[in-house]
Formats: C-alpha cells, sequence, structure tokens
C-alpha cells in the first residue's frame, strides 16, 4: 500500500513539474515575440527612409527640414519638369550662388527656399517628401524675381534685353505645381513708325502711360531682387 502511494505520489511530482515548466517556456517565447515586434516597429518608424534620387530622407520630415538637408549637401533637388534630373548644392558655383531668404513664394503657407545667384538665381519648393526647382531661368535675359502684388507673392520674370522695350511675366500659385493666375505688361517703341511713340500694354490689351505707370509702381515698388 506504501508503494503504492509513494508511486503515486511521485507521478504527481512529475505533472507538477511539467505542467510548471512548460507555461514558463511559452511566457519567455511571447515576451521575446512581444519584444522583437516592438523593436522592429520602433526601427520602422524611427528609420523610415526614402531613396529617389539618391537621396535619404526620413518620412516625418517638414519641408523647412527638407530645404535645409538640401543646404547641408544631404539631398537634392529635383528639376519639376524633369524628373530624371537632379541636383546638390555642391553642384553650384557658389562663388556665384548664395543661400537666400526662405519666403512662401507659392502661398501655400509654407516657405520655399531662395539661392541668389545669376538671373536671378533659384527658387526652391519641398513637397511630398522631396525638393524640387520650382522657378529659375536658363541664362537668357530674363531676370527672375518675386514681387508682392494685390495680396499674394508672384513670380516675375523681366526682360529688358533692347532698349525701347520692357516685357514682364508674372505667374500666382497657391501651392508649387498650382498655377491660379498670370499676367503680362510691357512697353515697346516702334523704330519704323516713330510718330506712333511707345506702346504700353497690358495682358495684350493697350493701356494708357499714366495706367501704365500706376501698375508699374505698385509693382516694382514691392519687387524682390535675387541677384
Amino acid at each position: 500500500m506504501k508503494k503504492i502511494i509513494i508511486a503515486m505520489a511521485m507521478g504527481v511530482i512529475v505533472l507538477v513539474f511539467s505542467a510548471c515548466g512548460n507555461p514558463s517556456e511559452s511566457k519567455e517565447e511571447e515576451q521575446s515575440v512581444t519584444v522583437n515586434d516592438d523593436v522592429l516597429q520602433n526601427l520602422a518608424g524611427e528609420y523610415a527612409y526614402v531613396s529617389d534620387y539618391g537621396s535619404g530622407v526620413n518620412a516625418e520630415e517638414s519641408s523647412e527640414e527638407l530645404l535645409d538637408l538640401f543646404i547641408n549637401g544631404e539631398i537634392d533637388a529635383v528639376d519639376s519638369t524633369d524628373l530624371t534630373s537632379a541636383f546638390y548644392i555642391t553642384d553650384l558655383d557658389m562663388d556665384s550662388y548664395s543661400i537666400g531668404e526662405k519666403v512662401d513664394l507659392d502661398n501655400d503657407g509654407e516657405n520655399e527656399l531662395v539661392i541668389n545667384g545669376p538671373y536671378g538665381g533659384i527658387y526652391l519648393d519641398a513637397r511630398n517628401n522631396k525638393v524640387y526647382e520650382f522657378a529659375a531661368v536658363d541664362g537668357t535675359a530674363i531676370i527672375l524675381s518675386y514681387t508682392y502684388y494685390n495680396g499674394a507673392i508672384w513670380i516675375m520674370y523681366s526682360n529688358r534685353s533692347s532698349a525701347g522695350f520692357e516685357f514682364y511675366h508674372m505667374e500666382k500659385f497657391e501651392g508649387a505645381d498650382n498655377l491660379v493666375a498670370e499676367m503680362n505688361f510691357g512697353e515697346e517703341f516702334d523704330p519704323n513708325n516713330a510718330e506712333a511713340g511707345i506702346k504700353y500694354t497690358l495682358n495684350e490689351t493697350e493701356i494708357s502711360y499714366d495706367e501704365y505707370t500706376e501698375l508699374c509702381s505698385k509693382i516694382f515698388a514691392a519687387e524682390v531682387n535675387t541677384n
């Protein structure tokens, strides 16, 4: 009888130790999985990068931070008209260019970056986690600048390439990829008809000298040159 009782007791002890051992191993496995998942999630959040055109940009970067990354040479700027074309700040001759101000050139509440330089330099916009070339000229007689007019900022292209001729083209944006208004104005002297004098136009409609000078006084008084 004692042998039977002892045998039964030993069996119970084995079962107890077996039962105690398995849950412990299971908990350790669960904890290990939980830790690994947390680490992966943290890594995914902290090191979520995109790598377009060789650039590494954190997915949470603001437009200001993206522009600073470009200034520091860490990312490139993409030509918005040719997405296969990009350049770094080190590609620019900084003897001719300089870092200008940050200002909301496209009226969307976020600043763009002005790089002062020849023919008015380059204006850069940050959106969709990239930096884009927003406005520039290609080395012609046209000069890039911007001005405040009718409560908004307008990008202006000026052509004063010859005597007796001036032409200006202005663009207003609401977001760098959303052109909402354009305006053309200028003056021209016809050398073949001296008696006609100088012709003044606004959006291809002829206007008087007084109207033209009033318009120019408003626009040029607020113009910011970025040469």
